[in-house]
């Protein structure tokens, strides 16, 4: 839905004419187009454009806003101001989510007549947040079915634009086009303002359809009447001759009963168009420690294959490991000398220690922990804790550990959940990211000018598949528990850092709780739980103060094989399993039976297990992590 200020002013003297509407000539053919795109506008006759009902929803919107002085009179209004547009829906999807408009989008928001002042008599403090019109506009905008109209001169444009995010000058199609791709919602501009454009989740799959092989025709390309034919078609269902040939012609079929790559891309297009599927955030995040330690496990596991007698356990990756740093900090000293300043932020204090350190293992052992790294490689299924031949707990590389040493092999570095959420937001149907997130995925090599690189695609790809473990690490619950539900922005935690060492830290930790599913930091900096964090959050209110990590993945798989070795008690919210049947869940953990007693006795003292059940504190973990999960 975009609305500028012709669009506007067609709207109020659309609004004048009532039902019976008013004479197509007397308005830009193009200012209707858009607005019967967005669903705002019908034809009732050929000669005549009239209000559709939402239309006249929006219209007498605007017309209140204005009489009532929070928006300024149309006339006034600049050639190509954006009264609504992607952007501004994306501001205001973060505000309703957040229940709070934060600076970076109170002037934006205030200024079209969505947001206000509250004064909260209760707390003694004023809060910004959407008025009644910025939450009907935000209603009024998942309720309206945008037409999806793709010809030829669309089809075209629509091949030769960027995928994005990219900068929004590299767009090259005219103004026009531009608009009917926003319009249909097919492209979306960056929160706050507007300077990065890129596909939506439905404009990729339109994108994809046409250069899987949609052949060039006279008239539409994409329409819903027919992507429907191609969904009846998959589903086996009955087509008219007549559909059968224009599915033919446009290259959607190979045969009668058989979807061509164009075909089956369409499928994709029918599916986000038709059923709108909401499309949770999730993300991924990686340090440069986690990397090594993946590393160091490849190695070993390549000298068992010369030696059975080498396994990667802890021990040995430990060894191997302090090797390794050792190696690293010596060899940056060197490069650096005097100027630690000029070193990476997060490794100067360690350089610093390790300068002055003359036992270089206990410098290791107070800078890194192993364990905790170990843990945060198997939340990602990275890797898996098993039982050796000859230790009784070993860590093995799964295919998607395997997968990101491969990418790793000659550009090693830390992937942040900041920066390729610029990548994943973009596949949510109609939203947008924001510009910092973009400048990141930039810095981090996964996204090119145009659109994302072959890395960024595989940890695209990486987010979605691997099953998630929960981990929450004592700082990381330290500020899990400072945000609250809805209403808090970065700036304003990170405001409460001491130093900018503390500031950096909180800023990794909040990136960490994003990437494992607890929190989702909005496009206008709003953080918010998801609910998976409100599940993780009750389950930890129980966790003794001074607990080390309240939750790993080892201790998730205690938990998830004791329920799956018990009963389920609904009225007292409890899964009980008989002692006999321990044995069965050690098996059903695979974990070692020393790394799963071990792991039991955690839980208990964690308040997640009874002495032989999960209580409800154990199911709320269980349930977080089913929601973390695609």
């Amino acid at each position: 839905m975009l609305i500028k200020k012709q669009h506007a002013q067609a709207l109020l003297n659309l609004l004048k004419h009532g039902a019976q509407g008013d004479a197509v000539e007397n308005y830009p053919s193009h200012i209707l187009g858009d607005l019967e795109i967005a669903g705002l506008v019908s034809f009732p006759v050929p000669a005549n454009a009239a209000l559709t009902y939402n239309g006249q929803l929006l219209a007498n919107l605007l017309e209140e806003s204005l009489d009532s002085g929070l928006v300024a009179p149309v006339d006034e209004w600049k050639e190509g101001h954006r009264w609504i547009a992607s952007e501004i829906i994306s501001m205001l999807d973060s505000a309703h989510r957040a229940q709070n408009v934060p600076e970076s989008t109170w002037a934006a928001l205030k200024e079209r007549g969505f947001a206000h002042e509250v004064k909260d008599k209760e707390r003694k403090i004023t809060r910004r947040e959407l008025n009644e019109a910025g939450e009907a506009v935000l209603e009024l905008y998942f309720v309206l079915e945008p037409n999806l109209h793709v010809d030829g001169e669309l089809a075209e444009a629509i091949k030769r634009s960027p995928m994005g995010p990219t900068r929004a000058v590299n767009l090259t199609a005219s103004g026009d086009i531009k608009d009917r791709l926003e319009n249909m919602r097919l492209i979306a501009y960056s929160v706050p303002d507007g300077d990065v454009v890129t596909f939506t989740g439905l404009g990729q799959a339109v994108k994809n359809t046409l250069q899987a092989g949609v052949t060039p025709i006279e008239g539409e390309m994409i329409s819903p009447s027919i992507l429907k034919m191609v969904a009846a078609v998959a589903d086996g269902d009955e087509v008219t001759a007549e559909g059968l040939v224009t599915l033919e012609e446009l290259g959607y079929l190979l045969d009668e009963e058989t979807l061509s790559p164009a075909g089956e891309q369409a499928l994709e297009v029918y599916r986000l168009f038709h059923d709108k599927p909401e499309q949770p955030l999730y993300s991924f995040a990686i340090s440069e420690d986690e990397v090594d330690v993946l590393a160091t496990i490849d190695a070993l596991w390549k000298k068992n294959q010369e030696n059975p007698k080498i396994e990667a356990s802890f021990d040995e990756i430990k060894r191997e490991l302090v090797d390794r740093k050792i190696r690293e900090y010596k060899k940056l000293l060197e490069e650096y000398g005097r100027e630690l300043k000029e070193m990476p932020k997060k490794k100067q204090e360690i350089a610093r220690k390790f300068a002055d350190a003359k036992d270089k293992a206990q410098w290791f052992e107070d800078n890194f922990s192993l364990r905790e790294l170990l843990y945060a490689l198997e939340a990602f299924s990275l890797i898996h804790t098993t039982e050796g031949k000859e230790n009784p707990e070993v860590f093995t590389i799964t295919d998607y550990g395997h997968g990101v040493l491969a990418d790793q092999k000659n550009d090693r570095r830390e992937i942040s959940s900041v920066a390729l959420k610029s990548l994943m937001h973009a596949n949510e149907l109609f939203l947008s990211p924001n510009r910092e997130w973009v400048e990141k995925a930039r810095a981090e090599r996964l996204l090119g000018e145009f659109e994302a690189s072959k890395s960024g695609r595989f940890y695209e790809d990486l987010a979605q598949h691997p099953i998630r473990q929960p981990l929450m690490t004592k700082y990381g619950m330290e500020i899990f528990k400072k945000i609250p539900s809805q209403g808090m922005t970065v700036d304003e935690l990170l405001s409460q850092a001491r130093d900018e060492d503390e500031k950096h830290a909180m800023e990794m930790a909040l990136n960490l709780l994003e990437a494992r599913g607890f929190i989702e930091v909005l496009p206008d900096g709003n953080i918010v739980e998801t609910e998976a964090g409100e599940l993780m959050d009750k389950a930890m209110s129980g966790v003794p103060a001074g607990f080390g990590a309240p939750i790993n993945p080892v201790m998730y798989r205690v938990i998830k094989a004791i329920a799956q070795a018990g009963s389920l008690y609904d009225k007292e919210r409890k899964i009980r399993i008989l002692p006999k049947h321990l044995k069965q869940a050690i098996k059903a953990s695979g974990l070692p039976p020393a790394v799963f007693e071990k792991a039991y006795t955690a839980a208990r003292n964690a308040r997640y297990l009874g002495k032989n059940s999960v209580n409800e504190a154990g199911i709320n973990v269980l349930q977080a992590v089913a929601a973390m999960n695609p």
